[in-house]
C-alpha cells in the first residue's frame, strides 16, 4: 500500500527477533544467529542477488547446520513485513528496481527526470545499486561515477568493486579521467 512504514535497522532486527520467537527456536539449546546477524545476512542476500544458502556457507560456515531453521526465520520476516505494510531498506531498492523494471511508463519518467545522474564512491556500490543507476539511465546514458577501485571497503555490506571496474564495459563511450595527484 501507498502508506507503507518504513523499517530502519534496528526495527527490522527487532521484528527478525519476534519471528525467531514466532518460530519457535530454542536458541539457548544451539548457538542461534541474532537478530542483528540474521538482518545482515538477508540483506547481504538481497543486495548482492545470492541465495541466502549460499551467504550462510560462504559467510556463516558455522550456522550452516541450522539454515534450514534461518530460512524459515527470513520467510516469516518477509511475510510479517508484507502484512503489516513495511518495507526496510532493502525492500526499498529491490521494489524500486521492480518498479523500473515492470512498469515502463513510470521508468520513463524517472529517466526523464533524471538526465544525468552522478554517483560517488561508486566502488562501494552493490549489485543491486548499480542495476538501478542502468535503469534510471538506460535512456540518457549520461552517468559520472566517482570512485577508486583500491578503496572498496563496504564488501561486508555486498558492495563489488566489479561495478567500477566493468563500468566502461556497460557504458562504452565512457570517457575516463584518473586523477593520481594528492594536492
Amino acid at each position: 500500500e501507498s502508506n507503507y512504514t518504513i523499517l530502519d535497522a534496528e526495527d527490522a532486527k527487532e521484528l527478525i527477533e519476534s519471528c525467531i520467537e514466532e518460530a519457535a527456536i530454542d536458541t539457548k539449546a544451539k548457538r542461534f544467529p541474532k537478530g542483528e546477524v540474521l538482518r545482515e545476512m538477508f540483506s547481504f542476500a538481497t543486495n548482492t542477488d545470492t541465495m541466502l544458502e549460499q551467504v550462510i556457507a560462504k559467510q556463516y560456515p558455522h550456522f550452516e547446520p541450522l539454515t534450514a531453521q534461518i530460512k524459515r526465520v527470513d520467510f516469516l520476516y518477509q511475510d510479517r513485513k508484507l502484512a503489516r505494510n513495511a518495507m526496510d531498506y532493502d525492500d526499498l531498492l529491490v521494489n524500486w528496481k521492480k518498479l523500473l523494471e515492470t512498469k515502463p511508463d513510470i521508468a520513463a519518467i524517472y529517466q526523464d527526470q533524471f538526465q544525468h545522474i552522478l554517483v560517488d564512491e561508486y566502488q562501494d556500490t552493490n549489485t543491486l545499486q548499480a542495476e538501478i543507476i542502468d535503469l534510471l539511465a538506460a535512456k540518457h546514458r549520461n552517468v559520472m561515477i566517482v570512485g577508486d577501485d583500491m578503496q572498496s571497503i563496504f564488501g561486508w555490506r555486498g558492495a563489488t568493486v566489479e561495478n567500477i571496474l566493468s563500468f566502461q564495459e556497460r557504458y562504452p563511450d565512457a570517457q575516463i579521467f584518473k586523477l593520481e595527484s594528492n594536492y
